[in-house]
């Protein structure tokens, strides 16, 4: 009898490995496989049998219940909503923030095994890193117009977070690793993902990695006892910041500055062409006026000598070529005629059909491109103009929105089917520029909980995601700390937890490493 319990834990415990490594090397590579994986451990969970004791642990247990809070607030919410459908398409989505919880807390892990699901899920993004590379060399014959596009399996901004999580797990075990050819081998893995995040221009993932390793060195600054340590990891962030801050007022600064070499406004071109300006239009390019010195007639029969794109048509960023000509040539502070297009080189006639208006791009690196982008885009605001498509500007419209929403459901929130109906009534009560396509909800998870789930809910919110970092003192294991920053930071400027990837990267690593926290 013995035997067979012991035959029944042990094929158990194979079937919950199993199935975390498939939900490990899924969160990467196949959103299937992260289903599979959850069938997978729930039917070990029902092979060891034993169910009356199991369900009453788990349900007696305050911190199993603050696993599921948000959960149990979702289904609340259920209740005063009116797009039911959407609610429970919700419903289902958000499964996960309790199946997961409820399953784990019967799964005790050793190291070994922690360390073998962490190296599984590190396969999985090495995976997709080595795979979106093919792309990029020109593996699959497809034009890639914006790197962040070769996140060939998850959105770019999910891809980000994976590769910060990889890489923080990966400076967890190099640490703790005695095996020096093991250490290197980590090591190199590290870096590599680390310059990966630059080669697709992960910005949110830079940015994410950024600030959790701050955050970081400051917390082991204070913890460290040695004070060569705690020099070296006070002053690193300092400078980081410090540099980026002057870096960032440079370039607004320069964005804003105007030409000291400004181009004569002639009358005609030397082909004849007659110049069109608008003298009331103040736009520049590296501080050179956009709309003034423009043969329009003879860059559009310049342009259709040089380029397969249409004067007429989009460049492959869907903005019209046109546009983007007209952009480019006046960064390079040139005058807008046939001779300025004839004399574009093949590197840059290319840049302007991938949409690139600003002939700095080209020497410029993806930092310093996204800063201006940056910049450009509050500017076209405060202007006025047209912003869709432009995602800094439109999280900050999407927030002043949600805040709106807010202020009319302050307590309970509009309900859990009710949020997106929500926010499309407010765009036409705002009578919204935004295309339908830009019309989305808040893009920060903090606020979309509270416009959700109202006042309330928005505290039991924070209460589900503190309350076991607070309790437990997870403030003491670095796997944990790293991954609770990445996450948290993540929540300012996406709804993380409203997408399954997004949602099962949380609820799994949060529930594993908090149930098994003394291995760590």
């Amino acid at each position: 009898m013995m035997l067979k319990i012991k035959q029944v834990l042990s094929s158990s415990q194979l079937l919950y490995l199993i199935g975390l490594c498939s939900i490990a090397i899924g969160l990467s590579l196949s959103k299937p496989l992260i289903g599979i994986g959850q069938l997978i451990i729930g039917f070990a969970w029902l092979l060891e049998g034993n169910y009356a004791n199991r369900i009453r642990a788990f349900f007696t247990n305050k911190l199993a219940w603050v696993l599921i809070s948000f959960f149990v607030i979702s289904l609340l919410g259920l209740l005063y909503t009116t797009n039911f459908s959407y609610g429970i398409t919700d419903i289902k989505r958000k499964l996960p923030f309790f199946v997961l919880p409820f399953i784990l807390f019967s799964v005790k892990l050793t190291s070994k095994e922690l360390k073998l699901v962490f190296l599984v899920y590190l396969v999985g993004v090495l995976a997709a890193t080595f795979w979106s590379i093919f792309v990029k060399l020109g593996g699959l014959g497809i034009t890639i117009v914006d790197d962040r596009d070769l996140s060939r399996f998850n959105s770019h901004i999910r891809f980000g977070l994976e590769i910060c999580l990889a890489i923080f797990g990966l400076a967890y075990y190099v640490f703790k690793e005695q095996n020096r050819k093991t250490k290197a081998i980590l090591s190199i893995t590290l870096l590599w993902l680390v310059a990966f995040l630059f080669i697709l221009n992960l910005f949110t993932g830079v940015l994410v990695l950024a600030i959790t390793s701050i955050v970081l060195m400051l917390f082991y600054g204070f913890k460290t006892s040695s004070v060569k340590t705690k020099l070296v990891l006070f002053l690193f962030p300092i400078v980081v910041v410090g540099l980026s801050g002057y870096f960032i007022n440079k370039s607004i600064t320069n964005f804003y500055h105007t030409s000291t070499a400004i181009l004569e406004e002639k009358k005609y071109s030397p082909y004849g062409e007659k110049y069109w300006h608008d003298l009331n239009n103040d736009d520049k390019e590296n501080g050179n006026y956009v709309y003034r010195n423009i043969a329009k007639e003879e860059l559009e029969y310049a342009w259709n000598k040089v380029s397969n794109i249409h004067y007429r048509g989009k460049d492959l960023k869907g903005q019209p070529v046109e546009a983007t000509l007209i952009r480019f040539l006046t960064s390079k502070g040139e005058y807008k005629n046939q001779k300025a297009v004839m004399n574009l080189t093949p590197k840059e006639i290319k840049a302007i059909e991938q949409g690139i208006s600003n002939c700095n791009y080209l020497t410029s690196n993806a930092f310093e491109r996204r800063i201006n982008s940056i910049i450009w885009e509050f500017d076209n605001y405060n202007r006025g103009r047209d912003y869709n498509g432009h995602s800094i500007v439109m999280r900050w419209v999407y927030w002043k929105t949600a805040f709106a929403i807010f202020k009319e459901n302050i307590l309970f929130g509009v309900g859990t089917g009710d949020i997106q109906d929500a926010f499309n009534k407010q765009y036409d009560k705002d009578n919204s520029i935004l295309t339908e396509k830009f019309r989305l909800r808040a893009h920060n998870q903090f606020i979309t909980a509270f416009v959700t789930y109202g006042f309330i809910g928005g505290i039991l919110f924070l209460v589900f995601l503190f309350y076991p970092f607070i309790a437990l003192n997870l403030k003491q294991h670095f796997l944990y700390l790293a991954f609770f920053l990445v996450m948290i930071i993540s929540m300012f400027t996406e709804d993380t937890l409203d997408t399954q990837v997004g949602l099962t990267l949380f609820v799994f690593f949060n529930s594993l490493l908090i149930f098994n926290k003394e291995e760590l």
